[in-house]
């Protein structure tokens, strides 16, 4: 892959300047408490951010990918596990990482299946308690 030197150049210095002033302008790291609890407490002025200045640098192409292990077994609008032919197993009930994604293959960020699994689980749970005999 083909890199711009004078992007590059600018990009760090733009950035550098970003920790000069102690805020990130373009993504807003270390604005929050949670990105200041992972930071390095011990490095000032701001415990996320930190200059690029000495090398050697290294640079690999990344691309997004998957964090979570979803790809699991299919639902219905009750959340039923589904057979292959599209027919709901009986008393078989399924949520969060164990089932398919609500968010098709997506996966926007750590936590994000505790949602659905509550909602889901009550769904689940309110269609079970119906289909007990009275």
């Amino acid at each position: 892959m083909q890199v711009d030197g004078a992007a590059l150049q600018a990009t760090v210095e733009r950035f550098n300047t970003f920790v000069e002033n102690n805020r990130d302008e373009d993504f807003q790291r270390g604005e929050r408490a949670y990105d200041r609890w992972l930071g390095d407490f011990t490095h000032k002025p701001s415990q996320t951010l930190g200059k690029i200045a000495a090398g050697p640098f290294y640079a690999v192409q990344v691309y997004p990918g998957d964090v979570g292990t979803y790809g699991g077994v299919v639902t219905d609008a009750r959340a039923r596990v589904l057979r292959e032919d599209g027919s709901a197993i009986a008393g078989l009930y399924a949520t969060g990482v164990s089932t398919a994604s609500v968010m098709g293959y997506k996966y926007p960020g750590a936590g994000c299946s505790v949602g659905p699994s509550f909602v889901w689980g009550y769904v689940a749970a309110n269609d079970a308690l119906r289909a007990q005999p009275a």
